[in-house]
């Protein structure tokens, strides 16, 4: 059975339509983009704010984006202070039925925006996960005893730590289900592209045949 070049239109828009609802979203950039588990939390002189991506978190990705900024007396909504730049940060991830523990450093190199810090993990096990977030003054590292900055002045101790956490549930890796149907999908609409074009082509117009040259009849009486 023929389609006419209508049905193709239809169908190829359809097509699209779908194609547009099941190919895989685009991948969201980190740096706090994601869900927000902690908004605008006092703790000692920063004011903490924290997200995670993706959603909803599976085995095997996880990141952590922090954003810290001055806590200013007297100011509750946490709109007063700048950002907080130069403070050590490091990201604890313990799975609560194993006890298993992951840790990294969080920085701004990893994160999209650079006012914020960023870490990323690959957490093995499904099931709830506490999330800490350990924050020290500029120039430590989590070590006890005091930092420098480059002047050689001494600065905050660094066992003044502060820490903030939450707990959320990484899910088991689900089947891509979307990518594969997003890839069925695009093959069907090259298909129904190519398909429409050959159905909306105008006809070669047909060419005039070339006459053929009539020889001239021979005189009557024959050659002389």
């Amino acid at each position: 059975m023929c389609f006419s070049k209508y049905t193709l239109c239809a169908a190829t828009l359809a097509l699209i339509l779908l194609a547009g609802t099941l190919l895989p979203l685009p991948l969201m950039a980190h740096g706090g983009i994601g869900v927000q588990h902690l908004n605008n939390i006092p703790a000692g002189p920063y004011r903490v704010y924290v997200w995670s991506d993706p959603e909803p978190p599976e085995v095997g990705e996880y990141h952590v984006t922090i954003a810290l900024t001055e806590n200013i007396e007297g100011d509750s909504t946490g709109l007063a202070g700048g950002p907080v730049l130069d403070a050590s940060v490091t990201i604890e991830l313990v799975h609560l039925d194993s006890g298993e523990s992951l840790s990294a450093l969080a920085t701004h190199e990893d994160a999209l925006n650079k006012l914020f810090y960023e870490a990323s993990f690959e957490p093995p096990h499904k099931g709830n996960w506490s999330v800490q977030v350990s924050i020290f003054p500029p120039g430590c590292d989590g070590a006890q005893g005091s930092g420098e900055n480059q002047g050689g002045d001494a600065l905050a101790p660094c066992d003044a730590e502060q820490v903030v956490s939450y707990q959320d549930e990484i899910l088991p890796k689900a089947f891509p289900w979307r990518a594969l149907l997003g890839g069925l999908l695009s093959i069907l609409l090259l298909l129904g592209a190519i398909a429409l074009y050959w159905a909306t082509k105008p006809p070669a117009e047909l060419e005039d045949p070339v006459p053929v040259k009539q020889r001239d009849p021979a005189p009557a009486g024959g050659p002389s």
